[in-house]
């Protein structure tokens, strides 16, 4: 029987084809690979990959068909385990040779298996958990169960959406909750953060923020009218010689609440006498 494989339907989503020629699933969140090099600065998957230290033991809690944590494994030579609550994407990963616990991770029968999985090859350095936390019914109980795997000296590298960014605030002013197959209004998120709420969310649940980013997409009167991009401020402040790039980065950061579409924190289990400067979280 020839394998199956994977045709691009309407991105992020690839349709499962069997042999046969039958549709078997939809699988959301697949990619063949991470070119890391091929991917835009303003790319949350860049930025939170960077994050990651070479060579650590790592955790990705909803790693989806396996791409990012293959990258990991392969370009950081990371010792990886994965988490994921689709049996179909799972076993995508496990095709890619990492090894899947299947089950939601604020399941106790998941939390089991990685309690096992801790007591005989030690705690993690990192966990990663990218675009995960907002599928959640509670995030403070998992970000609190998270410290349990977690090394005391380990990172926990953890990216959301923003819901301030300024189309949700246009869309909510018109008075339209309309909920999608993908992106910010995902119809399956459960929990909805800013940038400073998530960052109080982590601090509450014991955690210290070391280091933060974000992507951004820019006010644009004609992306409003017409759906183009032309003429946005970040776009203007690029042109201007010399000085252009540090103006465009000083813009974008004094109105990220605004901008920001997704972001990322790095944040390592708070320890009373550290003396690392948190992350800018205005």
């Amino acid at each position: 029987m020839a394998p199956d494989f994977f045709s691009l339907s309407s991105a992020p989503f690839y349709t499962k084809i069997s042999a046969d020629g039958s549709v078997a699933c939809m699988i959301k969140y697949h990619q063949d690979s991470i070119d890391f090099d091929s991917l835009h600065a303003n790319n949350i998957d860049r930025l939170q990959l960077s994050m990651v230290p070479g060579s650590s033991h790592l955790l990705e809690v909803g790693c989806a068909t396996g791409y990012m944590i293959e990258y990991l494994a392969r370009e950081k030579q990371c010792k990886v385990m994965a988490v994921e609550a689709d049996e179909d994407q799972a076993n995508v990963a496990r095709k890619r040779g990492i090894d899947v616990i299947t089950g939601f991770i604020d399941d106790p029968a998941t939390q089991h298996s990685l309690e096992v999985y801790t007591q005989e090859n030690g705690l993690f350095q990192v966990i990663f958990m990218s675009q995960v936390i907002e599928h959640i019914r509670d995030p403070a109980a998992t970000l609190c169960a998270l410290k349990n795997w977690l090394h005391p000296d380990g990172f926990l590298i953890i990216s959301t959406c923003s819901i301030v960014h300024w189309k949700c605030r246009l869309q909510i002013l018109l008075g339209k909750w309309e909920y999608q197959d993908y992106g910010i209004f995902d119809r399956t998120h459960l929990r909805f953060f800013t940038i400073k709420s998530f960052a109080n969310l982590l601090n509450e649940c014991g955690y210290k923020a070391i280091d933060f980013n974000y992507t951004f997409e820019d006010i644009c009167p004609f992306k409003i009218l017409f759906d183009t991009r032309i003429l946005a401020p970040s776009d203007l402040l690029r042109l201007i010689p010399f000085v252009g790039i540090r103006l465009r980065k000083m813009y974008t950061d004094l109105f990220k609440n605004l901008l920001a579409t997704q972001f990322v924190y790095k944040a390592e289990i708070f320890k009373e006498l550290s003396n690392k400067a948190p992350a800018d979280t205005k």
